[in-house]
C-alpha cells in the first residue's frame, strides 16, 4: 500500500477501499489479496496519524535546529506533522480541518495560521451591522 507499515513488508498497489458501517475503520485491499485496516481514534490528536513525519527522518527541530537528545524530546505538530523541540511546539490550538475541537500541540507557524483562520471564520459568521 501507499502507507509504510511494519506489518507490510512487501507493498503492493491498492485495489480497493472500504469504510466500516460504524465509520471508524478503513479497510484497504491490495493486488496481493491482503487487507489492511486503520481505526479512527476516540481521542482526537492521538493514535495513528498518516501525515506525521517519521521520527527517524530528522535529528533536529524543524524550526530552531536544536538536536534531539534523551533530554530534548521531539514533538509532532498535530497540524503539519513536522518534528519540533518542546519550545518550538509549545503552542495550543484547535484544528477544525482534522475535526480536533480541543487544544492540541502545534508549531508556531501552524498556530499563527490557525488563529488567522479562526478569526476570519468568527468575523464571517458574526452578524453584520445594517447599512
Amino acid at each position: 500500500t501507499a502507507f509504510e507499515r511494519s506489518d507490510n513488508t512487501e507493498p503492493a498497489a491498492v485495489t480497493s477501499l472500504a469504510v466500516a458501517k460504524d465509520h471508524r475503520t478503513l479497510f484497504v485491499g491490495d493486488e496481493r489479496g491482503r487487507v489492511f485496516s486503520w481505526v479512527v481514534s476516540n481521542k482526537p490528536g492521538k493514535g495513528f496519524v498518516d501525515h506525521w513525519m517519521r521520527d527517524d527522518m530528522t535529528d533536529s527541530c524543524q524550526d530552531c535546529k536544536v538536536r534531539f537528545t534523551i533530554y530534548e524530546r521531539r514533538h509532532h505538530c498535530r497540524n503539519c506533522g513536522r518534528l519540533y523541540c518542546s519550545a518550538c511546539s509549545r503552542y495550543q490550538a484547535e484544528i477544525p480541518r482534522l475535526k480536533i475541537h480541543q487544544q492540541v500541540r502545534v508549531c508556531r507557524s501552524c498556530y499563527t495560521q490557525l488563529q488567522v483562520g479562526a478569526s476570519s471564520t468568527l468575523s464571517s459568521s458574526s452578524p453584520q451591522p445594517p447599512k
